[in-house]
């Protein structure tokens, strides 16, 4: 299995050096996790260091707002999409009748460019213009045969609500190759404290256990591990 690294110091040595080429991966997490963070990270190392160019989907946010809140990282995503390294589509004001050409779209900003890294943030908003459980579930179907199909390893963010144990809808957790879960909680000093959990990733013997984190002013560090911690 061909493995494409993340960039996220510590994290890739967890799952045989990097995640499945042309996988689909679920990032699942609560607000303030870092999701975004992540993602971001994984497409500007590609961008950088790898020469595979990458595309970010926006359905959450503005592309303003991205470049924006990216540049606390030193990371210019304005300037790589200037250079052609990669590419942000901004779909945050999408509809329900302009799925099927919003997936149009991303097809043909891949072709166009030769992306091999996809990033859709988030299926979470990319969904809530469908009301019907049945439509998200033929929406996730539909979505992964088209990730499928495109040749790009992809991140793909659910947002979970606070204190919620449920990854994503239902549907989409099952058919991922690969689920990544950020948490947050507070200490009992009352310290924000961040985790990492691998909940599966196919065709990789990845670590099983929780692992903190932090985001620093370079992105996502995964911290050391006590020996003493066993959890």
């Amino acid at each position: 299995m061909e493995r494409v690294p993340t960039g996220i110091e510590g994290f890739d040595e967890l799952i045989e050096n990097g995640l499945p080429k042309e996988g689909v991966i679920l990032v699942a997490g609560s607000p303030g996790a870092g999701k975004t963070t992540l993602a971001a990270q994984f497409l500007y190392e590609g961008a950088t260091k790898h020469a595979e160019k990458g595309i970010y989907v926006c359905f959450a946010e503005t592309k303003e707002s991205l470049i924006r809140n990216l540049l606390r990282f030193g990371w210019d995503f304005g300037e790589l999409e200037r250079k052609g390294r990669l590419y942000i589509l901004d779909l945050s004001t999408t509809k329900e009748p302009g799925i099927q050409s919003n997936l149009n779209l991303i097809l043909d900003k891949i072709n166009d460019i030769g992306a091999k890294r996809l990033v859709i943030d988030s299926f979470t908003a990319f969904s809530m213009a469908l009301s019907e459980s049945s439509d998200i579930r033929f929406l996730i179907h539909l979505l992964y045969r088209f990730l499928q199909r495109i040749g790009c390893t992809t991140i793909m963010i659910s947002d979970t609500p606070w204190g919620s144990q449920r990854i994503g809808s239902g549907v989409e957790e099952f058919i991922a190759d690969g689920i990544i879960l950020l948490q947050t909680r507070f200490d009992e000093d009352g310290n924000l404290r961040r985790t990492l959990s691998i909940i599966k990733m196919r065709t990789t013997n990845h670590s099983k256990k929780t692992h903190e984190y932090d985001i620093t002013e370079k992105g996502i560090q995964i911290l050391k591990r006590n020996p003493k911690d066993k959890t």
